[in-house]
């Protein structure tokens, strides 16, 4: 009786291989292989951003009486990040990272003294010097350090001198975050426009 049950058992144990290999794909077929697994969603860094797609426009109107057409001004921005606005100032935070862009009166005649008067007004001291144009826009860069709720920050500036206006894009972090995420700015002064 031992061998009819131990018969039977191996017998069940056969028929259910077979039932199971059938249902999991299993039989005369090649096994096949699995579809490929999605690859992992990953949330973008500060250095994967700002994403083209996504721009902080500044429209100047056609100039009544000169016969010139109107353009934008476009600046990528970060993606995600939260976003507060006052006027023409465009404030984009993560975590401890700033970029902000802004539109100025550029009452002097280049963005290098219209950057030194912002720098005078501001207070914040550091050294305003010339920069590569952006966009075919001459630019300017002003560097310095500035205390933030009690921490240190290090702020770079670079303006834009777009007609009779100074456009900023205004980079800050930490010092120790500052050149890991960098590329942030860099993004930035990914500059499209004409005018």
């Amino acid at each position: 009786m031992n061998k009819k049950l131990v018969g039977s058992a191996v017998v069940g144990a056969a028929v259910l291989a077979i039932v199971v290999a059938q249902l999991f794909g299993g039989g005369d077929d090649a096994p096949k292989a699995a579809p490929p697994s999605p690859p992992p969603t990953t949330m973008p860094t500060a250095t994967t951003l700002p994403y083209q797609e996504t721009k902080q426009i500044y429209d100047f109107p056609a100039e009544t009486g000169r016969g010139t057409g109107g353009f934008d001004v476009e600046i990528p921005v970060p993606t995600g990040w939260a976003l507060t606005e006052d006027k023409d100032r465009a404030s984009y935070r993560q975590g401890d990272l700033l970029l902000e862009t802004d539109r100025l009166p550029l009452e002097q005649e280049d963005p290098v003294s219209g950057l030194r008067a912002v720098a005078k007004a501001g207070g914040q001291g550091g050294s305003v010097v010339g920069h590569t144009p952006v966009a075919d826009y001459d630019a300017a860069e002003w560097d310095y350090t500035d205390t933030r709720d009690g921490s240190p920050r290090r702020v770079t500036v670079v303006g834009l001198g777009v007609g009779d206006r100074l456009i900023t894009i205004r980079f800050e972090a930490p010092p120790a975050e500052f050149e890991r995420n960098r590329g942030v700015l860099d993004a930035a002064l990914q500059v499209t426009g004409a005018g």
